[in-house]
């Protein structure tokens, strides 16, 4: 005779498995739309403080809330759930840098100091924008353990592996392989391959499925009670989704509608933008480009460099019209500059990028020669500034001599070792003396 609560139990864990993957084409299809479709709110989703981090958080906090529920029941994963649960709280206190923009207090001098993005947390120590080798070993290491803990130990259990099922009866908990799409794409995302922010979507996509593992064996653990009818732990991970999802939104919006948090956020949207415009025009995507940096002049009508830029999209889109238009704006402003003080690298070294992207060559000759010029003799004039280093060291980029403006900004660098600027300037022209 069948057993009418067996076959509920069965029918429920395969509605939690087609939930959890209608769920994960969903979320992954959304971030493909977003990218393909709509940058600015792509952006929003990926970009840190902002909705897609919010989201990680609430998911981590709703493992951290199950973990800790798990702790109170008897049965060998008790252990595995409690570092579980402290590992969670150590993730969503570091994901809002334990409170720093909620509450508004500056990073501490040593902060400042050492860390990598000048925040109140302790993974930017190791890990932040910019390439470490302890960065690489800790992406090595995550991306190997989300496949082997992910997919192969689920699959190596169901196959009656000894170890696997030595580890499983011994604190090991078992993720079931509906699962496991999350943890391969996570694992995949880590990688950047496409360099479009993919680690944001790796660290929602294994937040949820550390959420959806505590829910799982929170199920298990009430046993028949928590499968008395087929759909409900699919309505129970819906039902996370929705609270984590409506909590990211009401964060978000607090945020937004704060005073003193709304122009950092701001300011986040409009480097996310310039960072993806660049993107876009890495893939030939001239479309999205153009969209991003009309929005950024909207906010900047006289940045010189983005007319540039977005001059540079209208061209390759065959906008012979707009790109004129645009790139002419970009030298009037920079000869009304000019007019007032011809001496100006800046203003020399932006005229010899705009004559030179409409193809008046000459005159980007002179004023590029103008602007080595007075930068060398900054140099020789003012040794101990920095900046003339590096002002130097732009013009010399400009020539094409990628060794000795390496060298220029490895002086500024030397002189300023704290500054960004100066910092990002150097790691280019290493780059850039590779690339030749």
């Amino acid at each position: 005779m069948s057993d009418p609560q067996g076959n509920t139990m069965i029918s429920a864990r395969n509605t939690a498995g087609i939930t959890a993957t209608i769920l994960f084409v969903g979320v992954v299809s959304l971030f493909v739309i977003l990218a393909v479709k709509f940058p600015q709110l792509y952006i929003l989703a990926t970009y840190e403080d902002l909705l897609g981090e919010w989201t990680q958080v609430f998911f981590f906090a709703a493992t951290l809330i199950g973990s800790l529920l798990l702790t109170r029941y008897t049965h060998p994963y008790r252990l595995f759930f409690a570092i579980l649960a402290l590992a969670c709280f150590y993730v969503v206190g570091e994901e809002i840098s334990w409170g720093q923009r909620l509450f508004s207090f500056a990073s501490p001098e040593f902060f400042q100091r050492h860390n990598l993005q000048q925040e109140v947390n302790l993974h930017n120590f190791l890990t932040g924008p910019t390439a470490t080798w302890q960065k690489k070993i800790i992406e090595i290491g995550l991306v190997a353990g989300l496949i082997g803990y992910g997919l192969i130990y689920p699959l190596l259990q169901r196959n009656g592996n000894r170890l696997a099922q030595w580890l499983a009866d011994h604190g090991l908990p078992v993720p079931p392989l509906y699962l496991s799409p999350y943890f391969i794409t996570g694992a995949l995302c880590e990688v950047r391959l496409f360099l479009f922010n993919e680690a944001e979507i790796a660290e929602l996509l294994i937040a949820m499925a550390l959420a959806f593992l505590t829910l799982h064996y929170l199920l298990l653990s009430q046993g028949k009670r928590a499968h008395a009818t087929p759909w409900g732990p699919a309505i129970a991970m819906v039902g996370v989704v929705l609270v984590c999802f409506a909590g990211a939104g009401s964060a978000s919006w607090y945020c937004w509608k704060s005073p003193e948090l709304h122009g950092q956020m701001v300011k986040r949207i409009t480097a996310g933008e310039k960072k993806f415009a660049k993107r876009y025009c890495s893939y030939g995507d001239w479309q999205n480009a153009a969209y991003l940096y009309e929005d950024l002049l909207g906010k900047s009508p006289e940045n010189r460099v983005l007319l540039r830029s977005l001059a540079r999209t209208y061209k390759e889109m065959g906008d012979e019209q707009r790109f004129l238009a645009t790139n002419g704006k970009a030298i009037r402003l920079d000869m009304i500059h000019y007019s007032r003080d011809p001496h100006q690298i800046a203003v020399n070294l932006s005229l010899f990028h705009s004559f030179q992207q409409n193809g008046k060559k000459e005159k980007a000759r002179i004023h590029l020669e103008k602007a080595i010029e007075e930068s060398h003799n900054k140099v020789l004039l003012e040794p101990s500034k920095a900046d003339n280093y590096y002002w130097y060291g732009k013009c010399l980029q400009a020539k094409g001599d990628t060794t000795a403006a390496k060298e220029q900004f490895a002086c500024a660098v030397s002189m300023k070792p704290a500054s960004k600027k100066y910092l990002q300037a150097y790691r280019r022209s290493l780059q850039n003396e590779k690339k030749s």
